[in-house]
């Protein structure tokens, strides 16, 4: 079976953000599946000088050992009304593969705008975002993740936000839920937790 994978960078009024945190996320991933190959290099890839020099995109870039494709696309920031929370079960997505048909599929089947995936009743992540929530003094991003986002970690390293074990019943403790990922910095995209419903196996 051929791995793909794949990374999302923000393009805002012409310049790229964050670059070395992908580059190094695309370094891991082919030290881990493809150790006799060199890692592609992002910089080098990405046509900048066709980039569109204004407003939000993404540039989101499938690649695997071997080959790779490049979209730049324009951002629009989707609301969230509501969220469910609902069982990971032992999915693992430590390495940001393309395929995403388990979490897709989990998100369908809640009829909800977005969901938190929770692994032995421990917060780990949204469909397509880290989270991090607001106790009233600071953002705390649960160190239960089933990814580590560039975003969550640049700002774990910058000190805006800290780690910690949260429970599904610790949500209704925290005033906010945050959603952040390459396209979403800290304070961009926030719910309250009221917004959070209540499910047969996840009810507080």
């Amino acid at each position: 079976m051929k791995h793909e994978f794949i990374e999302t960078i923000k393009l805002l009024e012409g310049n790229i953000f964050h670059l070395q945190y992908h580059q190094e996320r695309v370094c891991t991933t082919f030290a881990h599946f493809f150790p006799d190959k060199k890692a592609l290099s992002l910089s080098e890839i990405i046509p900048k000088d066709s980039l569109p020099p204004q407003g939000k995109h993404k540039i989101r870039i499938v690649y695997s050992n071997d080959s790779h494709t490049i979209e730049v696309l324009p951002y629009q920031l989707k609301p969230i009304h509501s969220l469910k929370c609902v069982d990971a079960e032992d999915f693992d997505y430590k390495y940001k593969f393309s395929e995403r048909g388990f979490l897709n599929a989990l998100k369908e089947a809640s009829a909800t705008d977005e969901v938190i995936f929770i692994k032995n009743g421990k917060v780990t992540d949204s469909s397509y975002a880290n989270i991090i929530f607001y106790d009233g003094h600071q953002w705390v991003t649960p160190s239960t993740f089933l990814l580590n986002g560039t975003c969550r970690q640049r700002l774990l390293n910058e000190g805006k936000i800290k780690e910690a074990p949260i429970s599904y019943r610790d949500i209704p403790s925290f005033q906010q839920i945050g959603f952040i990922n390459a396209m979403l910095d800290i304070g961009e995209l926030t719910v309250s937790t009221a917004a959070v419903l209540s499910s047969p196996h996840f009810s507080f």
